[in-house]
């Protein structure tokens, strides 16, 4: 799924410094807007849940960080793992490459939308 995908790199590709992004990411959100001018917004959970909420759907599923990865599985859908590394704090907006070559915006927001 590449709204997963989106989700696993953008959190992937930061560096590991003073934040971590995950943990600041609970209780906020994170939004991504995908070069179609789409926006998927993630809800990350401290029990290794998530809530991604695209056109008008929510899709619930299970995140898990490992040693260096982070990896999402959407429920029914396909596992998408990435490495892990963060620096992200509310507050923070970044530009993030997808798989496929094209950029994505994305932003660490206070509170859940």
């Amino acid at each position: 799924m590449r709204v997963g995908l989106a989700l696993a790199m953008s959190i992937a590709l930061m560096s590991s410094a003073a934040a971590d992004t995950l943990e600041n990411s609970f209780g906020n959100t994170i939004t991504i807007t995908l070069p179609d001018g789409a926006i998927v917004s993630y809800h990350m959970n401290a029990d290794n849940t998530y809530q991604m909420i695209a056109n008008g759907s929510t899709i619930s599923g299970v995140w898990e960080r490992g040693e260096g990865t982070v990896c999402l599985t959407p429920a029914g859908g396909e596992r998408a793992c990435s490495p892990y590394v963060a620096d992200k704090s509310v507050g923070d907006t970044w530009t993030q490459p997808l798989a496929d070559g094209a950029t994505a915006a994305v932003a660490l927001t206070a509170g859940r939308e």
